[in-house]
């Protein structure tokens, strides 16, 4: 009888902290480097969206030069068909249409002073679109870029640098997500120790359908055989968590290093 009315109580405790969350709607904007890279946390992003938060994509270029699995030439027609293909993974997972900076690239592919003129340019559309979107949550790559690839690793720092200089570290929670050892990504070499994550975002398997239908839009980034591949591994993950580790920073003036 205890049992049972101890499991009662949880259950009613689990209830009560799950309307609150619901009740209390948040903004929340992840920021990438292309078209397809918010398919990284597809399920945690529809799954607040579907929770009535809002839930906004940023991203830095249109992905014009990335010409993985299509004979498209690299140029500006294949960066409207990739940000068609966003229009349509953020209209499947239930989000707010992506909003595009138009970066040319951020790596120095383009040349070194171009490369600083589009950085720049990056952080100074950021310095506008994040206070004018205010968002209670920020998401975007840690330091391993999630793939180590280069633009990923500048984005999730120009927008860490961006807090840093402006002071904004508390105004404005940051993000990044993060993979355990051993999960099959594109790098199995990305991931991160267990003890340095300290948020696990549960998702349901309707967030997951969600995620596989949004998938297959992109269909310039991933072969029929990849998408059919990448739908069966998110099935067969049975955890149903993506992990987080928050940006903190430690304030106040020590006497030496520790």
């Amino acid at each position: 009888m205890f049992n049972k009315l101890l499991a009662t109580l949880v259950l009613f405790s689990i209830m009560e902290c799950e309307a609150q969350v619901i009740g209390k709607k948040k903004t929340i904007l992840f920021i990438g480097a292309h078209p397809d890279d918010e398919t990284a946390i597809s399920e945690v992003l529809t799954k607040y969206a579907r929770l009535g938060n809002k839930v906004y994509v940023l991203i830095a270029t249109n992905g014009k030069d990335g010409t993985r699995v299509t004979k498209i030439p690299a140029g500006d027609s294949l960066g409207t068909i990739r940000k068609a293909e966003s229009v349509c993974g953020c209209k499947a997972l239930g989000i707010e249409p992506p909003i595009f900076l138009g970066i040319e690239r951020l790596d120095t592919k383009i040349g070194t002073g171009n490369y600083f003129r589009e950085h720049q340019r990056f952080q100074d559309s950021l310095k506008v679109r994040i206070p004018a979107l205010a968002p209670d949550i920020i998401i975007t790559a840690g330091p391993d870029g999630d793939t180590h690839h280069s633009e990923h690793i500048v984005v999730g720092a120009a927008v860490t640098e961006l807090l840093l200089a402006e002071g904004w570290v508390e105004k404005y929670a940051l993000y990044h997500f993060a993979w355990n050892k051993g999960v099959a990504s594109i790098d199995p070499e990305t991931y991160m120790d267990e003890k340095y994550v300290n948020l696990k975002i549960s998702y349901t398997e309707e967030d997951e359908r969600r995620a596989i239908v949004a998938l297959n839009c992109y269909i310039t980034q991933f072969t029929p055989e990849e998408l059919k591949e990448e739908a069966d591994r998110k099935r067969m993950d049975k955890t149903n968590t993506i992990n987080f580790r928050k940006f903190v920073v430690m304030k106040g003036l020590i006497k030496d290093f520790e």
